[in-house]
């Protein structure tokens, strides 16, 4: 009955597809995405070079086995700008080369400006350590038994963040950020299969407090948004620009004070809100315990407030845990059930061998790979409605309302593994439709001719 007074509603407001376009993120032609993918890499950021550790056939792995529409890239300050106001072109041509591997399979690409605990030489990577609150390494007073985002209460980090969300006392250093993202931009606006830019990973204030109290976000971290989103937009308007609230607290599902962030032009909005889940002590090794099942849920209502402020899509940039941990399944199961819900795209952390992989050292299959592969609507060629997939029974079903104006199939991610015997496919809403099966990459594409019309498709096990 409610999908019946939606669907109802749709055909008497005829613009609100158009009102919702704000709350998908959208290809060249139209289609609205979901996107499933992993980080890569953490590797890359003891890497001597900054590379992950991947191959071309390892890209292609993960887009024709595994079903995986996107990739969240580690790019590093550092890395760019070794040198205050030197670029190491070298640098960017490697990264370039490992994008087209994506790009040229038609994976998404989105950049994560990397660090954690402020940068090199200081913490442990991101800035140049020329940017740094200090020109020399200095010792570490927080034990290496610790969990490392404890470094950032280190007085060296502390102040270095500091200094860097201080613009008027040390604007050269935001400027130099600014510039080094509007390289990159620069270089890969053209390429319509980078679909965006995340502008920095987990940011943080550097005290604690006023971190935690909300001022470094409400001041700080939104005043940098608004110097360095019109300035990628002086260089690209096609891409998506992805955004991170803090990540000391919103990570473990606090909410977050970051005020309203706009888009230039005004009017034409494409930003992504990328939110990190690690609820508390799962990511530093602990078990998915009853309090955190609670906890999920209220993960995921703080980051609809902070939607309703925003206005935007919502991608989940990190999540993981071990899988030798009791339950990382239903930890999986719970955070995937919420997400579909929502519509949310997710990158996985991480594609390294071993620990929290989907792959061991050898490249087999760890119990996680199997929680990660999920039939889900990479584009929809119209207005998705909802969708879900059932691991237990393979069943998967999605609802949209159809677009003829829009010049594509609509794609759903079909991993061979999941359906060894094949699956029995059914559409229903709408006549005519064809469906096609592209058996190299593991989708199924599905045309409907008719517009406006509220389909349904559901798969099934043979």
């Amino acid at each position: 009955m409610r999908k019946s007074l939606l669907f109802l509603f749709i055909l008497l407001v005829p613009d609100i597809t158009r009102a919702q376009s704000t709350t998908a993120i959208k290809d060249a032609l139209g289609r609205e995405l979901i996107l499933h993918g992993l980080n890569t890499s953490g590797s890359a950021k003891s890497d001597t070079a900054h590379m992950p550790w991947i191959k071309e056939s390892d890209v292609e792995r993960e887009h024709t086995q595994f079903g995986f529409n996107t990739v969240r890239l580690l790019i590093f300050w550092g890395a760019i700008e070794p040198e205050e106001g030197v670029y190491n072109e070298h640098y960017l041509a490697e990264v370039k080369k490992r994008v087209e591997w994506y790009t040229s399979r038609h994976m998404y690409v989105i950049f994560d400006m990397h660090q954690d605990v402020f940068g090199y030489g200081i913490g442990d990577n991101g800035a140049p350590p020329w940017a740094a609150a200090h020109d020399a390494v200095i010792k570490h007073l927080i034990p290496n038994k610790w969990p490392w985002w404890m470094k950032n209460l280190e007085p060296k980090i502390i102040k270095s963040y500091v200094q860097f969300f201080t613009y008027k006392k040390h604007k050269n250093r935001q400027q130099h950020y600014i510039a080094c993202w509007q390289k990159v931009a620069g270089m890969f606006k053209d390429n319509p299969y980078v679909i965006g830019y995340d502008l920095m990973n987990e940011p943080h204030g550097g005290r604690v407090i006023k971190t935690l109290a909300g001022g470094f976000e409400r001041r700080q971290l939104s005043a940098m948004y608004k110097r360095l989103i019109p300035a990628i937009r002086a260089i690209d308007t096609t891409h998506y620009i992805f955004f991170e609230p803090r990540s000391f607290g919103v990570n473990f599902g606090m909410s977050s004070h970051l005020p309203k962030v706009y888009d230039t032009p005004a009017g034409h909005p494409k930003l992504v809100y990328s939110a990190h889940c690690y609820l508390k002590f799962v990511d530093i090794g602990g078990d998915y315990k009853p309090k955190h099942v609670k906890e999920m849920p209220h993960w995921f209502p703080a980051r609809d407030r902070e939607l309703k402020k925003q206005q935007c899509p919502l991608m989940i940039g990190e999540f993981g845990l071990s899988p030798k941990k009791k339950d990382f399944d239903a930890y999986l199961h719970d955070l995937f059930r919420l997400a579909d819900e929502r519509h949310a795209s997710w990158s996985y952390w991480s594609n390294d061998h071993g620990g929290w992989s989907p792959l061991k050292p050898d490249g087999a299959p760890t119990p996680i790979l199997q929680e990660l592969l999920r039939v889900y609507p990479q584009a929809t060629a119209g207005h998705l409605l909802s969708y879900s997939y059932d691991p237990a029974l393979k069943a998967f079903e999605m609802e949209f309302v159809s677009d003829s104006s829009i010049k594509g199939n609509t794609e759903i991610a079909v991993p061979r593994s999941l359906f060894p015997n094949g699956y029995k496919l059914v559409v229903t809403g709408t006549t005519p439709w064809a469906s096609q099966a592209d058996d190299r990459t593991n989708t199924l594409k599905i045309s409907v001719t008719e517009n406006r019309a509220h389909v349904v498709v559901k798969l099934s096990p043979e």
